[in-house]
């Protein structure tokens, strides 16, 4: 007997609004689930340190997700001691997802009687109540992978200045790799992110894997302006909180710029993104002819806006999500090794890659000159689009045994 198209979802946090990366695919893509008539039950966590669930919020994502626990991450004296405890078996950011007992039998019942066609892992770290909910309702367990999570939270501790956040990134690779490597074993399938993850996890022998992408069901809806109309020459939109992003950023005010102002004085230059850090209010502070949008309400605001979309990542895993979302637009992107990984073929040719500081500079100098997308950009914008959402529910749907139209 065929399955019905339900399905419970297991995220990190609440997945939205999306202003960061895992949350722009996850929101995404579920919201394409549901237009599509499938029924779909979120279960996510919320750390104190995080921002309060607004009514606006949950509304929103009411329209995609017919039901929505937030588990709390307790943060008291007894919960930090059941963590530790369990850290010879989970990993911090692991051991911190595994609900209390009768919060546990709670949604293992509410789930039997959704009777969902599978269990879906969004990022790795909900994965201890996912594979218990599966087991019970003898559904697959499906993993979405973000990154090759040991890997980059290493590279987290390694781009932070500061000492407490880098034993706290650190902290959190304890027994990461070895539980990461375990669960991709276990599950039915992995739909990963990156095409060089991918790869990674078949080197390790793992084949039931495949490359999805992040998708934007509303692809064609994003504003589409002639150069001449745009407001900024450069543009970038991304977290401000992150060490990588940090780094990149710092890297482009301290090296890039200087080489930007001596080849064209006085040009318009937007970076935006979601509560800026101190450090990164410090950094912008260097730089005065940087426009900074913090919390900006749109990012289609911000990349409609620019001549030239600019992605300056030096460290990170997996696919930065912000290129994905500069390819919806009709601007040349330049970018680094980093920023343009993890992609398949179909996106050769779209981005301008440079690792130095004069030559970063010198492409977004050239690009300005004729500041349209490379040809195939419509094709690339399609794959992210209608296509990849269609591929996706296809894949989901036969791990899951669900017939699709």
């Amino acid at each position: 007997m065929a399955a019905d198209k339900r399905l419970i979802v297991l995220t990190n946090d609440l997945p939205y609004p999306p202003n960061h990366g895992h949350k722009v695919d996850q929101y995404h893509r579920w919201r394409a689930f549901a237009a599509q008539g499938w029924r779909l039950r979120l279960i996510c966590w919320r750390s104190p340190n995080d921002p309060p669930v607004s009514p606006e919020d949950e509304r929103v994502l009411r329209d995609t997700f017919e039901a929505i626990d937030v588990l709390p991450i307790p943060h008291r004296p007894p919960a930090l001691a059941a963590r530790i405890a369990r850290l010879g078996r989970y990993p911090s950011h692991v051991a911190s997802r595994i609900p209390a007992a009768t919060t546990r039998k709670r949604l293992t019942r509410e789930a039997m009687a959704f009777a969902p066609a599978a269990v879906v892992i969004d990022n790795i770290y909900g994965g201890v109540l996912g594979e218990t909910l599966a087991r019970a309702c003898g559904v697959p367990a499906i993993l979405r992978g973000h990154n090759i999570e040991h890997r980059y939270l290493a590279q987290q501790a390694a781009a932070t200045t500061s000492l407490r956040s880098k034993l706290a990134w650190t902290i959190a690779r304890f027994g990461l790799e070895r539980y990461e490597d375990a669960l991709v074993r276990r599950v039915a399938w992995t739909f990963n992110i990156s095409a060089d993850d991918v790869a990674f996890w078949r080197g390790r022998g793992i084949e039931r894997i495949s490359w999805v992408p992040t998708v934007f069901p509303d692809a064609g809806a994003v504003t589409i302006l002639p150069p001449a109309e745009k407001r900024w020459d450069i543009a970038y939109i991304g977290n401000l909180r992150l060490p990588n992003n940090l780094r990149g950023i710092g890297w482009f005010i301290d090296a890039v710029l200087p080489h930007l102002r001596a080849a064209r004085p006085g040009l318009s230059i937007v970076f935006a993104g979601a509560n800026p850090s101190a450090a990164a209010l410090a950094m912008f502070a260097r730089a005065p002819d940087i426009e900074l949008v913090p919390n900006a309400p749109s990012a289609d605001r911000i990349l409609a806006n620019g001549r030239v979309l600019i992605n300056p990542i030096r460290s990170g895993s997996g696919v930065n999500v912000k290129s994905i979302d500069m390819l919806r637009y009709d601007a040349p992107i330049v970018t680094t090794t980093i920023g343009a990984q993890g992609f398949g073929p179909e996106v050769d040719g779209q981005f301008q890659v440079h690792d130095d500081a004069a030559g970063f500079a010198n492409a977004i100098v050239s690009a300005l000159a004729d500041p349209h997308a490379p040809a195939g950009r419509a094709e690339v914008r399609r794959l992210f689009g209608d296509v990849g959402v269609a591929n996706q529910i296809a894949l989901i749907a036969r791990i899951a045994g669900v017939p699709v139209d």
